[in-house]
């Protein structure tokens, strides 16, 4: 993304004659409309815009734009994304057209823009002298606009290369200019080179910049600016790349997001739906509406005509004739945005029943016969298997590994079956997995929670795909749609015809297939295509299409040529949106048979497949987190971190209920009958002892801490068991003293070296009045040592002898990816306040009894991390960022 400043052509498609290349006009023609337009803007949007149109506006006629002006066709505007430092405006700036439905268009996105909505920035480019100043809305303050300074060489170019960005990593106290400063520099002295911070930063000047923070403060905060500015590049290079694969659909003048079926569902019980007044994006399905979360701005604003509903999918429309009867086929896929992303970084379901790589595909047939249209539309579904488990990355064939317990993943399953009931109707399942092996451990899952759950609308089959089709026996698949013949004719497909203002429905469809097989790509796609050929024998036969019904679409060369390769493209594009290749198996899809050619590319496939697994989709799922707003900024800080998956939605909010959770149960098992339970805490505690110059020991046990009027218990507990397996009480007059300070463990990132969200205690106390209780029935039949429970037997003598023991603590740091609502404590502000509440049940003054010292400081926490692990750290962020 370069942050010139933009020639902007506006493009208005023409309803009556949809055209692939739009009406073009000069923003400077037509600025006077523009601005006008933008009174009912968001403030923050509409300031910095009018300004920058402004700026346009202000130059003659024969103004030539300098060189560093770049030219947008903007087709439409997808919304704005708040980055780091600064909000851009997302423009569709080229597109294709993919054909008509109706007589209206569909476009694919090629490319996508993000433009900065830095105003000053770009007033100062094209060389406008003076800004005046203003004064914000409140009236508080004025903004000094600093003049021009002196003129400096200019970067406009950087490169970009792997080695440049590890010279920006390892030099982070030089400018990023001087880092990036090309051999031959361009010298335009009406353009300045300093960077004005947003309208809504006060600006300050150096005298009081310089009086207000300490030497090492300033050099962390321009660390921690360094990396801003690389991970706002990233996230504006993410997501550009996210919608400029031609991975992105829409129309201006229909819902492509909605079947056939359910538009007239629609519209029958809402009559507004067809009013051409109503604004798209209220007739759409949001299970489909990608980018509505980016538009949330011009929702609020009622800015209806602004909103383009987009959709990730693919749509092949192709012209056919047979027998001189004309039609086009039609084939639309819509993946949803619910539980969306990558591959191996979302399996499975999540708690509201929504499952991964969830895709509704609709194949049509649209024909004219007597002066009606008439529309015959096919619906089949895809998804992952509805429970909760997940798959390595770093593998070429990971095994599969179930999670939660029985209990959610009952409840999740059942949500998901009654949600697609409710849109779909009866449900046929059919499980492609393999029956035995690895796939099973999941399969066989499957068919135990559809048995239990014995809902006569569930039909659940089971084909063992690559058993079947060994030996590149692919013919075997006729065998499953033949034996699902009975149940393709129940449940029906819809047809409408419509025509001389009557509307008529000859039959709906009341089911749909469900396939499935571990990544719901190459088999799913396989087996869906057959389903979909055995629909369409039957379609044109009752069409009077195909006067040949007994040996289907075979009989037509050119037809089944068309088919084929429609659904080969469907799934190409599917799997490049779920795996980042082109689909397994693509070879039989197109030319029903194998080959070794194919199998050849399926190993290529599959190989750059654990590429994109293990490297650029834990970006590529932040990207999708963060664009459907699932996630704020700050995931992007913790991608290089990721190690298996991209954090969950809403695993902040699991993890602080888990954690209450945790505190209630240990509260009612270890607090005794004649004890109140006063404060509870979960807390880290390492597994190694902190005496012996054992502090800096990086592996933690959360554990839970409870305090009663009496006692402070210490409960070791299993988080997958829900149990305490061990607890400790310790008397409030044993305890002697309570230190608290930083507890650093690394100093090689801002977030790590901060004492605020870095911050422990030790509690030392008596060993006369420490208890400790097994639960021996949660332990059963489990190691000791898998709970991180230990027990030396020297290291017993030698506390006995001293006589005294501690414990250390360290807080948990909560909202990372700014997931929970309302004031959430520091690290710092837990231990202060659990510290209070000790003191206070104790009966001890602060004075003698709270000891001010740090846990580890910031400067042994540098002396451990050695020359080796930081130039490692730096290579990795130069690699990730």
């Amino acid at each position: 993304m370069s942050d010139q400043p933009s020639e902007f052509t506006f493009n208005k498609h023409s309803d009556k004659k949809p055209s692939a290349k739009p009406v073009q006009h000069r923003c400077n023609g037509h600025l006077e409309d523009v601005l006008d337009g933008m009174s009912q803007w968001p403030m923050d949007v509409a300031k910095p815009f009018s300004l920058f149109l402004s700026c346009l506006k202000s130059q003659p006629d024969s103004f030539k734009p300098l060189n560093i002006v770049q030219s947008y066709d903007i087709h439409g505007v997808l919304g704005f994304v708040e980055g780091f430092k600064e909000k851009y405006m997302v423009i569709i700036s080229s597109v294709q057209l993919r054909g008509h439905l109706f007589g209206n268009p569909v476009y694919v996105i090629e490319r996508v823009s993000c433009l900065s909505f830095d105003s000053f920035k770009a007033c100062q480019k094209l060389d406008k002298k003076t800004v005046e100043e203003e004064e914000d809305e409140d009236n508080e303050s004025q903004r000094i606009i600093p003049k021009r300074p002196t003129s400096r060489p200019v970067v406009l170019t950087q490169s970009n290369s792997f080695l440049t960005r590890i010279k920006q990593t390892f030099t982070k106290n030089k400018s990023q200019e001087a880092l990036a400063e090309p051999k031959e520099e361009l010298l335009i002295d009406q353009l300045t080179s300093d960077i004005i911070k947003k309208d809504s930063e006060p600006l300050i000047t150096s005298s009081s910049a310089s009086s207000s923070a300490s030497s090492s403060s300033s050099s962390e905060e321009e660390e921690e600016d360094t990396e801003d500015e690389a991970l706002e590049k990233r996230l504006v290079r993410q997501v550009t790349e996210m919608f400029s694969r031609s991975m992105f659909i829409y129309s201006n003048t229909c819902d492509i997001t909605n079947s056939f079926q359910r538009s007239h569902e629609k519209s029958k019980l809402d009559p507004l739906y067809d009013d051409p007044s109503v604004p798209l994006w209220k007739k759409v399905d949001k299970r489909f509406w990608w980018n509505e979360h980016l538009t949330r701005d011009f929702v609020t604003q009622k800015m209806d005509e602004w909103i383009v509903p987009v959709m990730q999918g693919t749509l092949q429309i192709e012209p056919c004739n047979i027998e001189g009867y004309a039609f086009d086929f039609v084939l639309i896929s819509r993946r949803s945005r619910e539980r969306a992303g990558m591959r191996y970084q979302r399996r499975g379901i999540n708690e509201d029943g929504q499952v991964a790589n969830f895709v509704e595909t609709e194949q049509v047939v649209l024909f004219k016969r007597d002066d009606s249209n008439h529309v015959a539309s096919f619906v089949q579904t895809r998804g992952s298997i509805p429970l909760f488990w997940s798959q390595s990355p770093y593998s070429l064939h990971p095994v599969p590994s179930l999670e939660r317990g029985e209990d959610e993943n009952e409840s999740a399953f059942h949500k998901h079956f009654d949600i697609q009931e409710k849109l779909y109707g009866r449900q046929i399942v059919v499980n492609l997995t393999e029956l035995s092996g690895r796939e099973a451990i999941v399969g066989s899952e499957y068919r135990k929670h559809v048995e239990n759950l014995a809902d006569p609308n569930i039909k659940y089959v089971e084909f063992d795909f690559h058993r079947e089709t060994k030996g590149m026996r692919f013919e075997n698949i006729s065998k499953l749609s033949k034996s699902l013949h009975d149940d393709l004719s129940k449940i029906q497909y819809f047809w409408e015809a419509n025509g001389n203002n009557k509307e008529n429905v000859y039959c709906e469809q009341s089911g749909t297939f469900r396939t499935n097989c571990m990544d719901c790509l190459d088999r799913t796609n396989v087996v869906q295509s057959a389903f979909g050929r055995s629909v369409l024998n039957l379609q044109l036969m009752r069409f009077g299409i195909s006067e040949y019904p007994e040996q289907g679409i075979k009989f037509y060369d050119e037809f089944e040529r068309i088919f084929n390769n429609v659904w080969a493209n469907n799934g190409d594009m599917i799997s490049r949106m779920y795996a980042g290749t082109s689909a397994l198996k693509g070879d039989f899809t197109r030319t029903g048979k194998r080959n070794i050619t194919g199998m050849m590319n399926d190993a290529s496939n599959s190989l750059a497949r654990m590429y994109f697994n293990t490297i650029k989709d834990f970006w590529r799922q932040a990207t999708v987190d963060f664009i459907l707003g699932y996630h704020k900024t700050e995931i992007f800080r913790h991608v290089p971190q990721s190690t298996n998956m991209s954090a969950e939605p809403g695993i902040e909010r699991r993890w602080a209920k888990i954690r209450t959770d945790a505190i209630e149960i240990s509260s009612e098992i270890v607090i005794a009958d004649d004890e109140t339970k006063i404060a509870g805490w979960t807390l880290l505690s390492p597994t190694q002892d902190n005496t012996n110059n054992k502090k800096s020991g990086k592996e933690f046990e959360e554990k839970v801490v409870l305090l009663t009027e009496k006692a402070l218990y210490i409960c070791s507990y299993n988080y997958s068991l829900e149990k305490v397996i061990q607890f400790k009480r310790l008397d409030l007059h044993t305890i002697t003293s309570i230190q608290v300070g930083e507890y650093i463990l690394s100093s090689l990132t801002p977030a790590s070296r901060s004492p605020d969200q870095n911050y422990g205690i030790i509690l030392s106390h008596l060993i006369e009045g420490e208890s400790v209780r097994w639960n021996t029935g949660s332990i059963r039949n489990q190691s000791l040592g898998d709970l991180n429970i230990q027990h030396d037997e020297e290291e017993d003598e030698v506390l006995i002898n001293n006589k005294v023991s501690a414990i250390t603590f360290k807080a948990v740091r909560y909202n990372i990816l700014g997931e929970l609502d309302g004031k959430v404590q520091s690290c710092k502000q837990q231990i202060q306040d659990m510290v209070q509440s000790i003191t206070k049940a104790s009966g001890h003054l602060e004075k003698d009894f709270i000891i001010q010292k740090p846990i580890i400081s910031l400067e042994q926490a540098e002396k451990t991390d050695g020359i080796f692990k930081k130039m490692g750290h730096k290579i990795k962020q130069a690699i990730w960022i």
